[in-house]
């Protein structure tokens, strides 16, 4: 990697951290896109697990009192099998017609969500709907990095407090980037980013920078504008899986 990309990368990874102490997420829609245009699709992906793996380890701590755990496992169980039939599509399938499809399918779940929302409809959010969301949202996450879209367009329909949510997010990010990151490396070795052990320092230091700058800023953000950066942030994120998609097809 070299020294004017390294910096870009580290730009990104604090502002990315940044977004997922305010916000709960936001970390792999910033980072991922610049990562898997520099290092590949795998190699990039790869390393959007493991630095949102770090970014949530550090946040998790600041809401750990609010996450509640039930929803928690019943997202999580089907997350994991989701992201094992990510990692394996993504070994064998093409990745450009993948991402339009899972981008695409996500960024219609969160305008149909925000319209049945504005009118009013709300789900129950029972455990079979938790399930599918939690498999699409760990399929998500192996495919392009991003797995919050998906558990965005739940929140919304659940109306699910924003505070609540992001909480169980860390946890969740957690435990998938992880399963994630070490079934593609288990598939394919050459998936890991091979760098320098200075440069895996350097890009600690700015998740931590972010999180830090994030501490200091979220006390200020109120619960309702956090949910629209996190709306904001989820159709982001859609909308730049399709068009990578798009990209690795032409």
């Amino acid at each position: 990697m070299s020294t004017s990309i390294l910096a870009i990368t580290v730009l990104l990874l604090v502002i990315g951290a940044i977004s997922q102490r305010v916000a709960g997420l936001g970390f792999a829609m910033v980072a991922s896109p610049f990562l898997v245009l520099v290092l590949g699709p795998h190699q990039g992906v790869v390393l959007t697990n493991v630095c949102g793996v770090a970014s949530s380890c550090l946040v998790i701590f600041s809401v750990f009192r609010f996450i509640e755990w039930r929803k928690f496992t019943w997202l999580l169980i089907p997350a994991l099998v989701g992201s094992f039939v990510g990692s394996w599509g993504a070994a064998v399938l093409p990745s450009g017609p993948l991402g339009i499809l899972v981008g695409g399918t996500v960024l219609l779940a969160l305008v149909l969500s925000s319209l049945l929302a504005w009118r009013g409809y709300r789900l129950q959010g029972t455990g079979p709907q938790r399930g599918v969301t939690g498999f699409f949202a760990g399929l998500s996450n192996s495919l392009s990095g991003v797995g919050g879209p998906v558990l965005t367009a739940y929140a919304e329909l659940t109306q699910w407090p924003q505070r609540h949510f992001a909480a169980m997010l860390q946890p969740f990010f957690i435990v998938t980037g992880i399963f994630s990151a070490a079934t593609k490396v288990w598939m394919d070795p050459s998936t890991w980013p091979h760098f320098d052990a200075w440069q895996w320092a350097v890009l600690l230091v700015a998740v931590v920078s972010g999180v830090w700058i994030g501490n200091v800023v979220a006390p200020h953000v109120k619960d309702y504008i956090a949910r629209r950066i996190v709306l904001t942030l989820a159709v982001v994120g859609s909308v730049m899986a399709v068009v990578k998609g798009i990209t690795d097809l032409t």
